[in-house]
């Protein structure tokens, strides 16, 4: 048999071959994608071409040379900084300051929306009534009329000289180490509610220990608060000092003895806690005690129109060495919490992961600061007296005729971390922080008005919870904070996330209306950069940039926390 032979097909021309791609829409879809990238390069180079011409004429050519040159003008709640400083470290607090306000209002505003959100609901009518009212007003009154009605309030508070002082002795009926005896005593009978009646022996370990805890502690306060002046810091200081380690040794041993002599995890956990709390109590008490006299006798914390003045906690020459101890506990916790999770995984055993971590880390942070403050001081010092005269004189000497300077304090402090108490010295204070009331009222503006909106979110998030769900929990007889720890907000999380980002992004760019009240965030110290310079292009160019960055940042952290709570399908 011969083979057929196909007919071959008429060659098409190149004009045909282009007809039939003009009807490709594929090929269409890229050939406008083209032209419009070419629409858009020319008209982009003749507006930066127009903008350079009449830049050049007006002699302010964009540059960043600008940068390196003296400022010139002063920033309020600019640490160090002075108007001697270049231009890009006025830029740098600028970012600081926004940075300080937008982390923690972002803090702020999440906590108070969830309450507000769940208020929302509540099933009684006053408090929802209430935040109701407030949620609306919040909802629908521009940011900045709350930023400037916030602020005026603020400077409706008292002048420095007459500041409003927490705690005041008028004010607490009793002593503040009351209240954290309460708290404790709570901890303590919680711990003790979940000890069987088998275990006595525990139940009179625990409640010994803890009675004792507190007697020895209102012995040590009235015993250094009785030591006069420099008697006190001479011999209170060593007496406390050698009793804050002897007791926070006894802690861990009661800790061990509780460990030891459980039957079963629960019981070891919750011994174990137990003695961690006393430890932690003598400790801070008796090694301490003359800042924790201090926050008994004096204010801590002063309101005023010049703002807020509160305590600082500052590193001494020993934190980094502390800081070893905390760094390989939290590394422990880590690992336990995963491997932990892989044997929930398996065993289908709940595992109390958070408490173990939680325990794990404070343990290692207690014992290193044990370790730690039990170094040696050195036995002389050299400090100079008011004629400039240098001199080796012992630390308690020196502290005594208050030679000591705060970097001194620091530097020869036994703790790892110092506190700075804020006292009123004249018509200003001495130690702790200081704000302005500029950000005082930046903060709460951005805090309740963004509260507003994530309430309303919180509240559409539990609406969206089906009922059965709720109607299930409450057959286990599960609480509303049960329901809501445990059921609701779970489950709510997933419709949450996603307008929680936007809320975010929101606030943070809302901070720039703190030009309005003379904050110097980022925004205003650009805009002064820009007046003095002329560079507006560069200044306007490097002022989006900052808010892009943060922007992303949000977005790229928020995009994680919801792909780790949203449904997984295929």
């Amino acid at each position: 048999m011969t083979a057929v032979r196909q007919p071959e097909k008429p060659s098409r021309s190149i004009g045909q071959q282009f007809l039939s791609f003009s009807r490709d829409a594929r090929f269409l879809a890229v050939i406008g994608q083209i032209v419009f990238v070419i629409v858009v390069a020319i008209l982009a180079s003749g507006l930066f071409a127009q903008i350079s011409a009449s830049l050049r004429a007006s002699n302010t050519t964009p540059t960043f040379g600008f940068l390196s040159a003296r400022a010139g003008f002063g920033i309020a709640n600019a640490g160090d900084y002075t108007p001697d400083d270049t231009y890009w470290e006025a830029f740098a607090v600028g970012i600081r300051n926004t940075l300080s306000v937008v982390s923690i209002a972002l803090v702020g505003a999440t906590l108070l929306g969830i309450v507000w959100g769940v208020l929302l609901l509540s099933t009684n009518w006053l408090l929802r009534t209430v935040t109701r009212t407030l949620v609306e007003i919040l909802r629908n009154v521009p940011l900045l009329i709350v930023i400037v009605i916030v602020y005026f309030a603020v400077l409706t508070l008292p002048v420095q000289r007459d500041a409003i002082s927490f705690p005041a002795a008028a004010i607490l009926p009793i002593p503040i180490r009351y209240f954290i005896y309460a708290v404790a005593a709570l901890i303590v009978w919680n711990i003790m509610r979940g000890l069987p009646a088998a275990q006595h022996h525990q139940r009179a370990l625990i409640v010994s220990a803890f009675v004792v805890t507190l007697v020895v502690i209102e012995m040590l306060f009235v015993l250094y608060g009785a030591l006069p002046g420099a008697m006190s810091i001479i011999y209170g200081g060593a007496l406390t000092s050698n009793f804050g380690q002897m007791a926070t040794a006894a802690g861990i041993i009661i800790a061990l003895l509780t460990f030891i002599g459980a039957k079963n995890t629960p019981q070891a956990v919750r011994g174990a806690l137990t003695g961690v709390l006393i430890g932690g109590l003598l400790f801070f008490f008796g090694v301490v005690p003359n800042s924790a006299l201090r926050l008994e006798t004096s204010p801590i914390l002063y309101i005023s129109n010049r703002g807020l003045v509160y305590p600082n906690i500052m590193p001494t020459a020993r934190f980094a060495e502390w800081a070893v101890f905390v760094v390989i506990g939290i590394v422990i916790a880590v690992v336990l919490y995963l491997y932990l999770g892989r044997v929930q995984e398996k065993t289908g055993q709940p595992q109390p992961r958070l408490l173990y971590s939680v325990l794990i880390t404070l343990g290692l942070a207690l014992i290193g600061w044990i370790i730690v403050s039990a170094q040696p001081l050195p036995a002389a010092i050299p400090v100079a007296d008011d004629n400039g005269i240098v001199s080796l004189m012992s630390i308690d000497d020196a502290r005594t005729a208050e030679l000591l300077t705060a970097d001194d304090e620091l530097l020869y402090a036994s703790d790892p971390l110092g506190i700075s108490i804020p006292a009123r010295q004249g018509l200003r204070f001495v130690g702790g922080v200081e704000v302005s009331e500029n950000y005082v009222a930046l903060l709460i503006a951005l805090v309740i008005y963004t509260a507003a909106f994530i309430a309303e979110i919180v509240r559409a998030g539990i609406l969206a919870v089906p009922k059965g769900q709720i109607e299930a929990a409450r057959s286990l007889g599960l609480g509303y904070g049960q329901m809501l720890r445990m059921v609701i907000l779970p489950q709510a999380l997933r419709v949450i996330i996603p307008p929680l980002g936007n809320q975010y992004l929101n606030l943070a760019k809302n901070s720039s209306l703190a030009i309005a009240i003379a904050y110097a965030d980022l925004y205003a110290v650009t805009y002064t950069m820009i007046n003095q310079s002329g560079q507006s292009v560069t200044g306007i160019f490097m002022l989006m940039v900052v808010y892009l960055i943060i922007s992303l940042s949000i977005s790229a952290v928020m995009n994680w926390v919801n792909g780790r709570f949203e449904i997984k399908t295929r």
